[in-house]
């Protein structure tokens, strides 16, 4: 199947629409979501300017990006910005799986429509004892970026995206997961005539000051009414057809609470690299529900000569299944070492650093870049949808 792809890069090239065969109009790519971010200011005096390549290849979305943002650069932590060139992956079609899956605790978990990736709603574990909300412990920048290995957002603000949404206009698209459903704005149609335009919002709620251990400082408790989100954020409204996606919140997980969707094998990756992937490489299939099972919390208590109601108690095992968390910060609470624990229940994918015992240090607020020389983009609404 012929590749579908608009490019959109600040180095010169010009954004090119391929047009669809007509046994695709069906699944059309979704390129136009993206920016163009070839007239941007850039980062600054300095920096490379921002790439952003998207294409639509066989049943996968591919954007590739430098991770440079369009915007100039504020520097929140220690860590310099770099560019780092890579593709991502993820379905065109996505499906809703059987059971939701946990989002890396460390890596990308999506991409936002400028090329910048996204991760999930914590820190990392240096300096210990770490994992706490980046938002709350205020260490982004304005657009909820900064930087570790490369630059990032923890949570998505539509005006950094140089969109101009009037009161009566559902939010577009900001991101996509890697399990391939859009992230939208906070602001929707209340129904599929878009009869009012209501803010949509998280349904965990706040247990303690989430300074560390995010994870265990939320928890979510399902909520009525039509705002209100499911566990991983988003939910299958009217105000997109009923087609599921998520929705970016005020508050706690900020984008996505874990994946609705089977994730693409990038999810979490590590091996960054300096040069885009160019060979075709797609990595290890996604595979079956990664989380431990009650006969591995079993081994697991058996292997660590600990007892198993505390064990399954610490890993919030229900349904069968261990929840999605931080495994640092359950085995802080048996006091056991991080590591140890990962190994016992076979969870190796995210195995932490030597000697980690449980986000970015430093304490410094965000100024925030200001959106310099850019133009606003007027907020599409959705496919067929007259505003009101």
């Amino acid at each position: 199947m012929p590749a579908r792809s608009l490019v959109f890069a600040a180095v010169g090239l010009v954004g090119l629409s391929l047009a669809l065969p007509a046994a695709e109009a069906s699944n059309p790519c979704p390129s136009d979501a993206f920016m163009d971010v070839s007239n941007s200011p850039g980062a600054g005096d300095g920096y490379p300017r921002p790439r952003l390549e998207v294409q639509c290849d066989g049943d996968e979305l591919v954007v590739s990006s430098n991770a440079i943002p369009h915007y100039e650069f504020v520097q929140i932590t220690p860590n310099p910005l770099v560019e780092l060139n890579r593709d991502y992956r993820m379905p065109l079609d996505p499906k809703l799986a059987e059971q939701p899956s946990p989002l890396p605790l460390l890596g990308p978990s999506g991409v936002a429509i400028n090329g910048i990736p996204l991760f999930g709603p914590n820190e990392g574990p240096v300096p210990p004892p770490g994992f706490g909300d980046p938002v709350y412990n205020a260490i982004m920048d304005s657009c909820m970026g900064h930087t570790a290995r490369q630059y990032h957002y923890h949570a998505l603000i539509e005006t950094c995206f140089d969109i101009a949404r009037e009161a009566n206009e559902p939010s577009p698209i900001l991101a996509f997961g890697w399990d391939g459903f859009p992230v939208y704005g906070p602001f929707g149609c209340r129904d599929e005539d878009c009869s009012e335009i209501i803010e949509y919002r998280s349904s965990w709620e706040q247990l303690r000051a989430p300074r560390i251990d995010a994870w265990d400082a939320y928890r979510f408790v399902p909520k009525d009414g039509i705002e209100y989100l499911d566990r991983c954020n988003g939910h299958s409204g009217d105000d997109q057809g009923g087609a599921y996606h998520y929705h970016a919140t005020a508050t706690w997980p900020y984008i996505m609470g874990c994946f609705s969707g089977t994730p693409s094998a990038d999810a979490g990756r590590a091996s960054d690299r300096q040069l885009s992937r160019r060979d075709g490489g797609r990595g290890r299939p996604p595979g079956d529900d990664p989380r431990p099972t009650v006969e591995q919390v079993s081994r697991a208590a058996e292997a660590l000569a600990i007892d198993e109601a505390k064990l399954a108690e610490a890993l919030r095992l229900t349904g069968g299944r261990v929840a999605p968390m931080n495994y640092v910060a359950a085995a802080r609470a048996l006091g056991i070492d991080a590591r140890d624990l990962y190994e016992a229940l076979g969870v190796t994918a995210q195995l932490p650093p030597p000697g980690a015992r449980g986000g970015p240090g430093g304490r410094r607020r965000g100024v925030g870049p200001p959106l310099r020389g850019i133009g606003p983009r007027r907020a599409r609404p959705p496919p067929g949808r007259q505003r009101p």
